[in-house]
């Protein structure tokens, strides 16, 4: 993982193995990290991705080992229980052109992955909801 800074804009690049969460949170905790709005582009070999059902307790998990080109990769970091938190949704394409996507749980870089991630001049906080069972930014 490399990234450099630019005043409110940070560049994050990812190489071969990288994790992806695991490097955002890594990135939060070293640049202290209270807001912030990120995309990104790249590819991966491991990937969990899942959906949240209403009403559910965790999320229904699938996982994928393959060549998968990130063709959307969005999400925003916050803080709940005074920690870094990021959130994660990814689409990705495989052999055939197919297409998946969901929350992201993890993936695992196979080349590289750029992250341009946009810092937001305050702290964003998020909140247990417990009506839905998610935590939700609160203001």
């Amino acid at each position: 993982m490399d990234y450099k800074r630019f005043d409110k804009k940070i560049v994050l690049r990812l190489k071969k193995g990288d994790k992806i969460i695991e490097s955002l949170e890594k990135l939060a905790n070293e640049e202290n990290i209270t807001g912030a709005h990120f995309q990104g582009i790249g590819a991966v070999n491991e990937l969990k991705i899942g959906i949240l059902h209403p009403g559910d307790d965790d999320y229904q998990w699938d996982t994928y080992n393959e060549d998968l080109e990130i063709t959307s990769l969005i999400g925003n970091i916050t803080i709940f229980d005074q920690k870094p938190i990021v959130h994660t949704h990814i689409t990705c394409a495989g052999e055939g052109s197919k297409v998946i996507g969901g929350h992201l749980g993890e993936a695992t870089c196979s080349f590289t992955a750029e992250i341009f991630i946009d810092l937001i001049d305050g702290k964003l906080e998020k909140q247990a909801y417990t009506d839905l069972g998610i935590n939700i930014i609160e203001f």
